[in-house]
């Protein structure tokens, strides 16, 4: 990511820019009436972060514990299916990110390439997702996979 981005929304403006209609649609859209993402949204609007000026910042810890692991930042990389259509190598790249940055990746069920391939991308912890829709065999072979 470039260094000349200031703020999330000139992140966001960029990738209106390069992505399609459809993917764009996918990416911002949610589920069903979206009461959700609504709900989320709201939440998200009502925290404001509270500038401390002329505070020394040079040895806070931002790091804490997620199912025993270390993370740089209280952050994880959310799941979202079909990364493959934001980036050629989908789910490798963000778990690649993620371990860069220090944090996990949360892995779709619906993400390529295969789960084999975006776990042996990197030794950092990943967590999946699992959207079932197949029969109780297929989930038990997804479960095995993982």
């Amino acid at each position: 990511m470039s260094a000349d981005y200031v703020s999330n929304q000139e992140i966001i403006m960029a990738a209106r820019r390069n992505l399609t209609q459809n993917v764009w649609d996918y990416l911002t859209g949610g589920a069903e009436s979206e009461t959700t993402m609504r709900r989320n949204r709201l939440g998200l609007d009502s925290l404001a972060f509270r500038p401390r000026v002329l505070v020394n910042v040079s040895k806070i810890d931002t790091s804490t514990t997620v199912l025993g692991h270390k993370l740089r930042i209280p952050v994880m990389m959310a799941p979202i299916g079909s990364l493959q259509s934001l980036a050629p190598e989908g789910g490798v790249t963000v778990s690649r990110a993620a371990a860069e940055f220090g944090t996990v990746n949360i892995v779709s069920s619906v993400t390529e390439p295969s789960l084999e391939e975006t776990s042996a991308c990197t030794d950092s912890p990943k967590i999946f997702q699992l959207y079932v829709r197949g029969d109780h065999k297929w989930v038990e072979e997804i479960i095995a996979r993982v």
